[in-house]
């Protein structure tokens, strides 16, 4: 039987999403439980990885059991092991033909900055930027991003991607008192991608870029300008969504 799960977790808990070799990740200890619940090796495939220290408010992912257990049980099996930094929030039958990754239509990033004082009891959660924003401005150069662009400029410093074109539908800045949130919806996320244009739109914040540099470094599609990406630990996987 083929399971879809939606769940979330505390990124400060582990090296990242993806399976690695004697680290703690949230695939690996998802696979550990799933396996010993179907006696059989469980493979988990998701909707997608997250990066060290990031959260997730609503991840997906599917896997396949040799047995036809409820959804309940293996919700209450999981979350009884998992020690609340991974919380199952549902689980659900799919059919054969589904792919957790592959059927996704769009994905919704949040991530969140303090522009207040810092606030040690936030700081894991929460980017301790402690600098007033010309929120404006950085409005403005958020439109640039909107669309179908090749986003080679704001991805990782790895290996270059073939493909690096992604459609972003929505940009949104809340000013929420001395915080900001900052909402991303696309149809998918090159890795660091969210934190790179945040970390540019931040830079437009604080004066130290115009929006026509931004416009520049967009239409460059080259990692030259070397864009660091802000901390992880503001950035949240908020939900992911199927046809």
């Amino acid at each position: 039987m083929k399971y879809l799960i939606t769940f979330s977790y505390n990124g400060n808990y582990f090296k990242g999403y993806q399976k690695q070799k004697n680290l703690k990740t949230v695939q690996g200890c998802l696979e550990k439980y799933l396996t010993m619940l179907n006696d059989n090796e469980v493979v988990v495939t998701s909707s997608g990885r997250t990066d060290v220290y990031v959260h997730a408010i609503n991840a997906k992912a599917h896997f396949t059991l040799d047995k036809n257990i409820k959804e309940y049980n293996i919700k209450t099996f999981l979350n009884r092991r998992l020690n609340g930094e991974i919380y199952i929030k549902d689980v659900v039958k799919v059919d054969d033909n589904f792919h957790a990754r592959y059927d996704v239509i769009k994905k919704e990033y949040r991530y969140y900055i303090n522009m207040g004082k810092f606030n040690p009891i936030e700081k894991d959660y929460v980017y301790q930027y402690n600098k007033k924003l010309d929120i404006n401005k950085m409005k403005k150069a958020s439109k640039l991003f909107i669309g179908e662009h090749d986003f080679r400029s704001f991805c990782s410093n790895e290996k270059e991607k073939a493909n690096c074109i992604r459609n972003i539908y929505s940009i949104k800045i809340i000013k929420h008192n001395n915080k900001l949130e900052l909402v991303f919806i696309g149809n998918g996320f090159l890795k660091h991608m969210v934190r790179n244009i945040v970390g540019i739109l931040i830079k437009v914040g604080n004066g130290l870029f115009t929006t026509y540099e931004v416009e520049t470094i967009l239409e460059e599609k080259t990692r030259k300008h070397n864009t660091k990406p802000v901390p992880g630990n503001g950035l949240y996987l908020w939900n992911v969504y199927y046809k």
